[in-house]
């Protein structure tokens, strides 16, 4: 999976190895995977500093009653990035840190991380049906604070997040003309996700990470 053009700005200062990032993506895939679990948007993301530290971390709570304090759930806006977001403290800016986020965020999560002042966001598996990277913000404020936006990971990691949405996406109800969209761009994935379905499924029910991600490691990604 090719990895797309930095969307707004420049990295700057943020454009570290990847190999600084490698604990704050375990922690988003973590997160996602205990979504996934939970029967609910298997998506996970995390604030880092530049030098990789974790100062914020949220998951996807849509469809659960309940979270932790001050984070949202139960709600269609009860996504990963902005229960990440919200623990940014407005009395300072955040230029020099970066949202690492296990799927493409939908245009709520791009605004979200222009409004929190990040400097860079990260996405794991690309969203073909609600992911905005690729989109402008022509705003004075969105000009003013740029947000360089790169991804998907083209390793594991990101055929691991692709394939927990994926699959979640055919075990929900009327998703039908979502999974046809993914069908459509990425066949071959699609086919793969329906095949090992079951196996995750499985691998969910023990609370068997490492089968899951191994079941990733040999997608056509």
């Amino acid at each position: 999976m090719a990895e797309l053009a930095p969307n707004v700005g420049d990295q700057g200062a943020l454009s570290r190895g990847d190999g600084v990032f490698v604990a704050a993506w375990d922690n988003a895939l973590g997160l996602a995977w205990e979504s996934f679990r939970a029967g609910t948007t298997p998506v996970g993301a995390v604030v880092v500093s530049a030098g990789g530290s974790i100062v914020a971390a949220g998951r996807g709570r849509r469809y659960e009653a309940s979270g932790p304090p001050g984070q949202l759930a139960g709600s269609h806006i009860a996504h990963a990035e902005i229960n990440a977001l919200e623990q940014l403290s407005s009395q300072r800016h955040w230029e020099d840190h970066r949202l690492l986020t296990k799927l493409e965020p939908c245009g709520m999560c791009h605004g979200a991380a222009i409004q929190a002042n990040i400097g860079a966001l990260m996405f794991a598996g690309p969203d073909p049906y609600g992911g905005t990277a690729t989109l402008r913000f022509g705003s004075p404020k969105s000009r003013r604070r740029s947000l360089a936006i790169t991804g998907p990971l083209a390793d594991a990691r990101g055929a691991f997040a692709t394939l927990l949405h994926l699959v979640w996406l055919m075990q929900k109800a009327g998703t039908e003309h979502i999974v046809a969209l993914h069908k459509q761009t990425m066949p071959a994935f699609t086919a793969y996700a329906t095949d090992v379905e079951s196996e995750l499924a499985t691998a969910s029910a023990a609370g068997d990470y490492a089968t899951a991600f191994a079941v990733a490691v040999a997608a056509p990604w």
